[in-house]
């Protein structure tokens, strides 16, 4: 047969095969689209075994008149064998040129594609989990099981039968009854838009309600389809109900811890008010036996016990201003009062007031200042707060014949100070737990010595509070550092 009649165009949507007089294949050609109609035929065999019965004695007329017309052509409607025993409709155009060969074109049925895809479609949305709703502004067009799963019925059927009776009975007046009351606006403006072209692809949550006032909450991913020649809207909608627990459950968690915490700040606050009014008192008048201000006191005893408790009383007033400036820091009402800071002179106040200590524990000072440091824009008293906190913990912990040095240097674009010492040191365990409210490190040497666990995590907040930040390196058996690093922000340029 002349390639010259061979339909190119046609072979990309078909399958030409050509047979001699007795309806044997001789050769096939197929575009890819089309392999599989003919993927079980060889060349070499009838095509009698790919025909239906009842189509084969017309199909075999067919093909010796177009041979007898010498360049005639018939298009007939064949039964072809596929799968599975089925048999698929298929357009047959038969040409021939001479009476001996004769050229077959399928094609499938383009109608009976067109059904056969529309079935398997129908198949998978009326089988999907989620469900599925095609709808107007006014009129809904389509629903899934799926979808009157979600509202509590067994299937479609139910639901439009409830509706129905809905809406005789007046009840039903619109096509959002399902949706929440609060969520009706929300979802006519997603239709309004999605119908007029504004928003063709969308996703957002709302809620349905069902018959009996349950609420389900849905996932929607929605678009803008054609049906039936008119815009209309196409909604999947996956069940979040559960999620939407969870998360309702997290938030009330969240929100009962905060409570609970702003609760007990609260309560220390007020506490450390109330305590500290009558232990001032004490503590005063304390001083006053203790120092016997209006004369000599009759037993030397009575003297020792007034320091005692004027010792004890001041102990105990540390700890409730501990106590005070963490529940300050923790409810965020702790405001600083910032100033231009020599840092020069603050770390000099500070080694000064810590000198006795350190005298009579037999530590040496150590001061080591980067020259001309420019001033700090800062909170003194919370600065000095930092470092008397630093400066008493390394003292504290190290061993007589021990050094702490205090150093104060420019980092990059900050400022560090720093306290080292030559301590007990600590590990990264016991750091972590020096850190923490009301955590005290586990050693013979941290029992001699009395305290609350909270001068590490007001100074951590302190330093954070001006926007820096607290390292700490520590070593068990050789010492440790505590390093506050204060940004570039916080320095105070000098004047041109």
């Amino acid at each position: 047969m002349s390639s010259a009649n061979h339909d190119q165009r046609g072979l990309a949507a078909s399958v030409e095969i050509d047979l001699d007089a007795n309806g044997v294949v001789l050769n096939i050609a197929s575009s890819r689209e089309s392999q599989r109609l003919v993927s079980d035929v060889n060349e070499g065999e009838s095509l009698l075994n790919h025909i239906h019965p009842d189509d084969y004695d017309f199909f075999l007329a067919s093909a010796q008149w177009v041979m007898a017309s010498r360049g005639g052509e018939q298009t007939i409607v064949l039964r072809w064998a596929r799968a599975n025993g089925r048999w698929a409709k298929i357009n047959a155009t038969l040409r021939s040129d001479n009476e001996h060969t004769v050229r077959v074109v399928l094609r499938p049925d383009e109608v009976e594609h067109a059904r056969r895809a529309e079935l398997q479609l129908r198949r998978v949305v009326e089988g999907s989990a989620q469900g599925v709703i095609v709808r107007t502004a006014t009129d809904i067009l389509f629903t899934n099981d799926a979808f009157a799963h979600l509202m509590g019925f067994p299937s479609v059927r139910e639901l439009s039968a409830h509706t129905e009776e809905e809406t005789r009975a007046g009840r039903n007046t619109n096509s959002n009854g399902a949706i929440h009351p609060e969520d009706r606006a929300l979802i006519t403006e997603h239709i309004r838009r999605r119908l007029a072209g504004e928003e063709t692809i969308s996703r957002y949550e709302f809620r349905l309600q069902r018959p009996d006032g349950t609420i389900v909450w849905v996932d929607t991913a929605a678009a803008l389809v054609q049906w039936d020649g008119q815009p209309a809207s196409l909604s999947w909608l996956t069940d979040i109900s559960r999620r939407k627990r969870m998360e309702e459950e997290l938030i009330k968690s969240k929100e009962a811890a905060e409570f609970a915490n702003r609760t007990k700040t609260e309560f220390l606050a007020n506490m450390s008010h109330e305590l500290r009014t009558p232990l001032n008192a004490i503590i005063g008048f304390a001083e006053v036996i203790k120092d016997q201000m209006f004369g000599p006191i009759g037993l030397k005893k009575y003297a020792d016990y007034a320091k005692d408790i004027h010792s004890s009383g001041r102990h105990l007033l540390a700890v409730i201003n501990d106590i005070l400036d963490l529940s300050k820091l923790e409810a965020g009402k702790l405001e600083l009062r910032e100033s231009e800071v020599s840092l020069d002179r603050v770390g000099e106040e500070c080694m000064m007031l810590i000198r006795d200590r350190a005298g009579k524990s037999k530590v040496r000072l150590i001061g080591e200042f980067e020259p001309l440091m420019p001033p700090l824009l800062c909170d003194e008293r919370a600065l000095k707060q930092v470092l008397l906190n630093f400066l008493s913990n390394a003292v504290k912990f190290t061993p007589p014949g021990g050094h702490v040095t205090l150093g104060i240097r420019r980092v990059g674009d900050g400022v560090a100070i720093s306290v080292a010492d030559t301590g007990i040191g600590m590990s990264k365990d016991e750091i972590a737990v020096a850190l923490s409210v009301f955590g005290q490190v586990d050693s013979k040497l941290a029992r001699r010595h009395r305290g609350t666990g909270l001068g590490m995590p007001i100074a951590k907040s302190l330093i954070e509070l001006h926007g820096g930040t607290l390292t700490v390196e520590s070593t068990p058996k050789v010492g440790t550092t505590m390093t506050a690093t204060f940004p570039a922000s916080r320095i105070v340029a000098k004047a041109a």
